[in-house]
């Protein structure tokens, strides 16, 4: 395996109407050996883009990317020695599966078919090729409980047996790196947890260098040994999950990581005490005031009755059943909130009602106003 490393990379794209678009902007990233690294962020913030610039798929406008220590700007895709698995699985219809995985493998062998005729008399090499072949697929189908399906082609697979027999392809070629682009989107929900669990495992595995790609920001934290948060094609954070979770770098990463997102709320903080909307809040600092923002977990909200000290007023809005979770829409002098709290303590709770709720001031966040605005040490 093989450490990738990105040093001011950026994309450029030329837009007759608009001059040029830049889709990439100077990422600084060290993927170690072994790493499970994974860029998330929305639609258009550039990950699949450096994802590309990674593989060879797209021309790197700025900066230099290294595989291993050398530098591989002008290397073609095929030279890098990296195996892409892409969204649609790209399988072939009329190879089986077996025929599939060893794709990779066949190719190679036949674009140095005839050095080794040259040298070895051809036959007995073919022989012993394909015996490494078949061994090769053989060892990955058992890794990946591809066996009874060897025979099959993708049309009689379901989208959970495609996916594996796409990263059974990668694997088989045994290469210095893996890149996932969104491979899991078109699995449903249940599917979408088994294979993240499956992955793990592998990653556990092969200890293999991994870039993966997706918008969704439970699988990325559930996966990741390294959390690179992208928006506008810039990097927001880069840090392991649980820090990017607990200790968000600006208010955009803030309100991404985290299902229900981060409550946020833009007000002013002075003498320990934010305010918003004429509501007041303790939150004990020594930082001189400031206008800022105000980020509270869902899961740091607290329901309380409407008349208790120091509590805030609200009005149930929505209630959603999570099973041992409920997620409760409030609607307050600081707009819509949303509290997490177990579902025990939600019951026989309605829209409409009329509660009050507190937050654990020791766990809240403050951030400079705007979209992207930093975090504020407290």
């Amino acid at each position: 395996m093989a450490n990738v490393k990105l040093t001011k990379v950026g994309k450029v794209y030329a837009d007759s109407a608009q001059g040029s678009v830049r889709a990439v902007e100077a990422v600084d990233l060290l993927i170690a050996d072994g790493e499970f690294c994974v860029l998330v962020g929305p639609s258009g913030c550039g990950k699949s883009t450096t994802l590309r610039m990674i593989a060879g798929l797209e021309e790197i406008s700025e900066g230099v990317l290294e595989i291993d220590g050398k530098r591989v700007n002008e290397l073609p895709a095929k030279d890098r020695d990296i195996a892409f698995v892409f969204q649609n699985y790209a399988l072939y219809p009329h190879l089986t599966v077996a025929q599939n995985v060893a794709f990779g493998l066949e190719t190679r062998r036949t674009h140095r078919s005839a050095f080794v005729a040259a040298i070895s008399g051809g036959g007995a090499a073919r022989a012993a090729e394909s015996a490494r072949i078949d061994a090769r697929v053989a060892e990955v189908s058992r890794t990946l409980g591809l066996d009874p399906l060897l025979a099959r082609y993708p049309r009689e697979l379901s989208g959970g047996q495609r996916q594996r027999v796409a990263v059974g392809r990668a694997i088989a070629r045994d290469p210095k790196v893996f890149l996932f682009d969104e491979p899991l989107s078109n699995l449903d929900a249940r599917l979408r947890i088994e294979t993240r669990s499956e992955l793990r495992t592998l990653h556990r595995k092969l200890r293999a260098t991994i870039v993966y790609v997706t918008h969704d920001q439970e699988e990325a934290m559930t996966l990741a040994d390294r959390l690179v948060v992208m928006h506008a094609g810039k990097v927001m954070q880069n840090a392991s999950a649980q820090e990017c979770y607990e200790r968000p770098a600006n208010r955009f990463v803030a309100g991404f990581i985290g299902t229900p997102s981060m409550n946020l709320v833009d007000g002013r903080l002075e003498n320990g005490v934010f305010s918003a909307q004429g509501v007041h809040a303790p939150i004990p600092s020594t930082i001189a005031a400031r206008s800022c923002a105000l980020g509270v977990r869902p899961d740091r909200v607290r329901i309380v009755s409407r008349n208790a000290a120091g509590s805030i007023a609200a009005t149930i809005a929505a209630v959603e059943l999570l099973g041992d979770r409920t997620d409760l829409a409030l609607d307050c002098a600081w707009g819509r909130m949303v509290a997490r709290i177990d579902a025990d303590l939600a019951a026989g709770m309605r829209e409409g009602d009329a509660v009050g709720f507190t937050f654990d001031a020791a766990h809240a966040h403050l951030f400079e106003l705007g979209e992207c605005g930093a975090r504020i040490v407290i």
